[in-house]
């Protein structure tokens, strides 16, 4: 395959598998610190989410149009830079018992990649053929599977081997490897659209997108997708403990099986992704979507849970690669940064509500009522892309 000789594919999925490795690292470790100081309050782990949520709700669009704006090289390279200085210092910080900078190095770290990101989206959309585009995500996503199986066991082991504070240490080396890739990039001049500044930024976003139905109906289809993925995906540890009564240690199983459902999407992604044209496979993967989250909330099995958190996995995986191929392939490379970071903060605004209404249904209601709105969610999502479908949505791609 030719995206294996290309250096610059290559060279971006490594530092993606890098930043991905150090989150999930960070996300595991960071959340049983802040459950073992606060007794597994829910609402502790909820907060914690809602503060990664924020910048990303705030700053991915400005991060975007930041992208279009400025060289994507020299802002990948600040971006990692500064996770590696700001990891070294929540690591000193937490080793002194400041607990509560926790909170406010997570924020940072999280505003940081609302910058990073972007950029490194516009050199896998100048170096990467069109016709490769499909293979090329799937490979990305399915590398990206890995972590939701390995994730989990190397927080866990890192934290529960060296703390909390050496954690973060280990998350900063892996930051700076990452910077050290990308000083490999070429240093390419992108094309970018004229404008006075920030504001008429904006306004051409706005515009162009609102001549783009496809791609203002998949936003509003991510960010109900968001509401509903949050909801159920924020509880996942509780539904481990309190609805199939099982130690905290089996969490490192259940996710492990998500991970598997994950990369078992990926291969199918790859295998159909040239086949997903018809809008019908779609709404019927967000339709089992619904049966499939409300089931999981409502089941006191293991087995069937797990079954169920596998195939939440393969259909959330195609769907993901479905919409980021389309998207990708129908923006122009001048405005793929700002629409990139328009859709994302609707996607980060829905799971960002939802991460604080979970913990608060949770708290005074309980799982199979959180579990059961994740579910309507999707409904509503599978009747909006139904009506569309009908509408003939793609049919501005595919004539």
């Amino acid at each position: 395959m030719n995206l294996f000789k290309n250096k610059v594919f290559i060279t971006i999925l490594f530092t993606d598998i890098i930043q991905q490795a150090a989150i999930w690292i960070r996300n595991i470790s960071v959340m049983f610190f802040i459950m073992s100081v606060t007794n597994d309050d829910p609402m502790a782990v909820s907060t914690l989410n809602f503060v990664e949520m924020v910048p990303m709700f705030l700053l991915t669009f400005v991060g975007g149009i930041i992208a279009d704006r400025y060289n994507p090289k020299k802002l990948m390279f600040l971006g990692d830079l500064l996770s590696f200085i700001s990891f070294v210092i929540l690591g000193s910080f937490i080793s002194k018992g400041y607990i509560m900078a926790v909170f406010i190095i997570v924020l940072i770290s999280a505003v940081i990649t609302q910058f990073s990101y972007p950029a490194s989206q516009k050199y896998f959309k100048e170096y990467v053929d069109e016709e490769d585009i499909d293979s090329a995500i799937g490979i990305s996503q399915l590398l990206g599977s890995i972590f939701p199986i390995i994730g989990p066991f190397l927080g866990s082991y890192f934290y529960f081997t060296f703390g909390i504070g050496k954690t973060l240490l280990i998350i900063a080396f892996m930051f700076l490897v990452s910077v050290l890739l990308i000083l490999t990039l070429p240093n390419k001049q992108f094309e970018k659209i004229e404008s006075s500044g920030f504001v008429e930024d904006i306004k051409l976003t706005f515009n162009y997108v609102n001549n783009k139905k496809v791609i203002k109906v998949f936003a509003k289809m991510l960010f109900i997708l968001s509401f509903g993925i949050g909801i159920a995906g924020n509880l996942d540890i509780f539904l481990v403990k309190q609805r199939l009564g099982l130690s905290e240690e089996f969490y490192q199983f259940f996710s492990g099986i998500a991970g598997v459902g994950a990369i078992v999407g990926g291969v199918l992604y790859i295998a159909i992704s040239k086949y997903l044209k018809d809008m019908k496979i779609v709404y019927t993967l967000i339709g089992v979507f619904a049966i499939t989250v409300f089931l999981e909330g409502y089941s006191t099995l293991p087995v069937f849970t797990i079954t169920l958190q596998f195939i939440d996995n393969v259909i959330g995986t195609l769907l993901s690669g479905y919409v980021m191929t389309l998207m990708t392939k129908i923006t122009d490379q001048e405005y793929l940064g700002k629409v990139n970071g328009l859709t994302s903060t609707l996607m980060y605004f829905g799971l960002m509500i939802s991460f604080i209404l979970s913990g608060i249904i949770l708290k005074y209601s309980s799982i199979v009522v959180a579990f059961s709105l994740a579910s309507l969610t999707f409904i509503i999502c599978f009747i909006m892309i139904y009506r569309e479908s009908k509408k003939g949505l793609l049919d501005e791609i595919n004539n």
